[in-house]
């Protein structure tokens, strides 16, 4: 036994065990971070589009700009959506809600027209769309008006 693990009765030392208590994590973060993970599964559909575009369509993909608007804005929506509790935590549920369901909504409605971009005129369509951007910019400019209280309290 090292001499380190020994103590004046030669009795081993057990090892100093730090006791984790495990962090809430706040439901942004699992939307957000769901999201990135569907962005970097999005990078393989995207790797057929740069490498063999003539075979998308055996994946079902008819528009390869959507795959690609799709893709780029799961990562940086899902990034800033999993990021906005860390800037502001503890966000309050009527805009933490409106912001998590309206960038699913958003960034999912490209995924939509990969595979169908006949859709993009469709009233179900433009109606979901709209509703979505009302709940993102509620749930972003809510986050911002909250950082805005929070910061000016302090001064």
């Amino acid at each position: 036994m090292p001499p380190s693990m020994l103590t004046r009765n030669s009795r081993r030392v057990q090892p100093v065990r730090k006791h984790h208590t495990q962090q809430q994590i706040d439901g942004l973060v699992v939307s957000g971070l769901t999201e990135l993970a569907l962005g970097a599964l999005t990078g393989w559909p995207m790797a057929v589009a740069v490498s063999r575009p003539e075979d998308l369509s055996k994946l079902g993909i008819r528009s390869r700009a959507r795959l690609r608007q799709w893709h780029l804005d799961l990562i940086m929506l899902g990034s800033l959506t999993a990021a906005a509790s860390r800037f502001v935590p503890d966000p309050p549920r009527s805009v933490a809600v409106p912001l998590a369901v309206g960038a699913w909504v958003n960034v999912n409605a490209f995924g939509v027209l990969a595979f169908r971009p006949e859709l993009v005129d469709h009233r179900v369509y433009k109606t979901a769309v709209g509703a979505s951007f009302v709940s993102a910019t509620w749930g972003f400019t809510g986050l911002a008006g909250v950082a805005w209280k929070r910061w000016l309290t302090q001064r």
